[in-house]
């Protein structure tokens, strides 16, 4: 159980712990020139088994690192009237202080052109796009055109996606990572492993330094893989090992076949129905888990940098559970009511969700239809006493409409009908080496709910492709995301030159440990506004723990205020404001994430931590 207490009562009742308390403070010798009011009172919450975390904003002596920190962080100091060494050069003046917060949200769209041939069309600029946001068009700030494998940056350079500068000079937003996702509950073996010959090639040829996999099977439970990797041989041996397995689609296969019998030899148009009624449920159950699984995934990359594509991998997704079953109870008994029950099983909307999903996490949607260009399922020896067979085409509408549908709502594509998986890898291959990137901003507060967007282009004769809604997020939702997403995927973004401490751990009760952490900011980085004879501002420090076992802690965030009297700022610009927290942690290994968020600029700075808690005593050196 993880407990958050922000105050000596709370402490107190927490497991009969000895209370401490504490606050964030500036390092220096007169800490009446700097006055901070504390964290805010934070309700305690429940989370996983695994951890109990006490954030106190410590008063106590600050921690002693367990090994010595770096130039730019300097030692915690082990009482609070004794000075830190600044951990920057004076500045020749006080940095200004920034008087206005203005809220900027930035949204990055990925656009592809085409020809009426099909040709990527390269040489555009920012001047031949339109986008529009809910009907309402927007100035485009940020635009990259890539072309060839070469991103073209607004100062004029072109950087080759595959050179060694490229990693320093390419935004995030335009380097790939891909998420083969492999739905085993609707394939079939045969037919998965036909097409992942061709899934193999691409990813050798396309997996590197600027392109990561990852892999994720289902099959009634979602499974990992592999986590991205820009390793190639890790990600093929991920799919080797997946060819291995069984897909749940060739039960699926049977029991429709057991089915389509039985409502060939029903008398009744009702004993038909209750056949086809108990397939159509037991479907439409399994494929709201596995919609819920495939939105777990897409929610998860939530945070994650660079352009997400999703390769779905399955041999469709009905948009009516058992709607085959009642087209041949149809065919058998024509003029019943059978067509309408339908309606009952329909699961447009629950794929409309996951088109949600994707858009709000910026990942597009490369659905490959592993079934190809099979014969009919239903010509075999072991159905040629069945009279009555629903439609081939019927089958492969039900089947293949959501693929589109995902795909045209997130700007990728759908390869359905085909037994040439290689021309629609090669497809999206060409997507990352030949694309647009176009950027705008809106200065209103963003609310977290979702907008249309269409992005045109001015020049008559080419095709737009890209995703047609996105959901604007909160700064909160943001920071949220993305420092849960650095637990697995690091970060380094750290433009406050925000640096982590830990202190030695000491046992707390039979089972837990009290971890001390430090987080030091330099004042400096803050934003402060003036406010009479102060400068005040604010800032927002986010913790989530991973155990060894790879349970997560739930999110908790901390409010800590700033002041500065107008006569020390010069000096408190030269200094460190340090945040301390307690930790009440198992033993074993740990993975702090923490962001730490500027209430001012919004500037946040990312960074991890892991840690090792050991039960074993320290040793200790014998003298004599």
């Amino acid at each position: 159980m993880l407990r958050i207490c922000s105050d000596l009562e709370e402490a107190r009742e927490a497991r009969g712990a000895r209370a401490v308390s504490g606050r964030g403070r500036w390092n220096n010798r007169d800490r009446a020139a700097l006055a901070p009011t504390g964290g805010i009172r934070l309700k305690k919450a429940l989370l996983l088994p695994a951890f109990i975390t006490s954030a106190l904003l410590a008063q106590s002596a600050p921690p002693a690192p367990k090994n010595p920190p770096s130039q730019s962080s300097p030692a915690p100091q082990p009482a609070v009237t004794k000075p830190a060494t600044p951990s920057q050069p004076a500045p020749s003046r006080p940095l200004p202080p920034i008087s206005e917060r203005v809220e900027v949200s930035v949204t990055n769209i990925d656009v592809i052109v085409t020809d009426s041939k099909g040709n990527r069309v390269p040489g555009l600029t920012r001047d031949d796009f339109e986008v529009f946001q809910d009907s309402i068009p927007q100035v485009i700030t940020n635009f990259y055109a890539v072309t060839g494998g070469k991103v073209l940056l607004e100062d004029g350079k072109t950087v080759p996606l595959d050179s060694p500068q490229a990693v320093a000079e390419i935004p995030n937003q335009l380097k790939a990572r891909y998420i083969v996702y492999i739905d085993n509950l609707n394939i079939q073996p045969q037919n998965r492993n036909r097409m992942f010959k061709r899934l193999k090639e691409f990813l050798s040829a396309n997996v590197g330094p600027q392109a990561e996999a990852m892999v994720v099977t289902y099959n009634r439970s979602l499974k990992v893989k592999r986590k991205f990797t820009s390793e190639k041989g890790d990600v093929l041996s991920a799919i080797e090992q997946t060819e291995m397995e069984t897909g749940g689609g060739t039960s699926q296969a049977g029991e429709r076949k057991d089915a389509l019998q039985r409502i060939n030899d029903a008398r009744s148009e009702d004993d038909a129905s209750r056949t086809a009624r108990s397939y159509a449920e037991s479907l439409r159950n399994d494929l709201q888990f596995a919609i819920d699984a495939i939105k777990t995934t897409l929610n998860g990359l939530a945070g994650v940098e660079g352009r997400k594509i999703f390769i779905y991998v399955s041999e469709g997704l009905p948009a009516s559970a058992g709607a085959e079953l009642f087209d041949a109870i149809h065919q058998k008994f024509p003029g019943g009511s059978s067509s309408l029950q339908t309606l009952e099983f329909d699961l447009n909307a629950k794929y409309a969700t996951i088109a949600q999903a994707a858009n709000a996490n910026g990942v597009t949607i490369w659905a490959l239809d592993a079934s190809g260009l099979a014969a009919d399922e239903f010509i075999s020896a072991e159905t040629r006493y069945i009279e009555t067979r629903p439609s081939p085409f019927f089958l492969r509408q039900n089947t293949q409409g959501p693929l589109v549908m995902l795909a045209d709502q997130t700007g990728g594509k759908a390869s359905i009908n085909t037994n040439d998986w290689k021309t629609s890898l090669d497809e999206l291959s060409k997507d990352f080496s030949n694309f647009y990137s176009i950027g705008y901003r809106t200065t209103r507060a963003a609310s977290d709910r979702p907008h249309s967007v269409e992005v045109r282009t001015r020049r008559k004769g080419l095709t737009v492709r890209a995703r047609k809604g996105l959901l604007e997020k909160s700064t909160e939702t943001r920071t949220a995301e993305a420092v849960v997403a650095s637990l697995f995927y690091p970060r380094e973004d750290n433009p406050l030159g925000a640096s982590v401490t830990v202190g030695e751990p000491r046992p707390y009760d039979r089972d837990n440990y009290l971890l001390p952490v430090r987080i030091a900011v330099p004042v400096g980085k803050l934003g402060l506004v003036p406010s009479g004879d102060r400068y005040e501002g604010q800032f927002f420090v986010y913790f989530v723990v991973l155990d060894a076992l790879g349970k997560q802690s739930d999110l908790q965030v901390e409010r800590q205020a700033v002041s500065v009297p107008a006569k020390d700022l010069s000096t408190a610009q030269r200094k460190d404001y340090y945040y301390d927290v307690q930790l009440l942690v198992v033993p074993g290994g740990q993975k702090l994430a923490i962001a730490l968020r500027d209430g001012v600029s919004n500037l946040t700075s990312y960074v991890q931590k892991n840690v090792f808690v050991s039960v074993l005593p320290k040793e200790t050196k014998k003298t004599g």
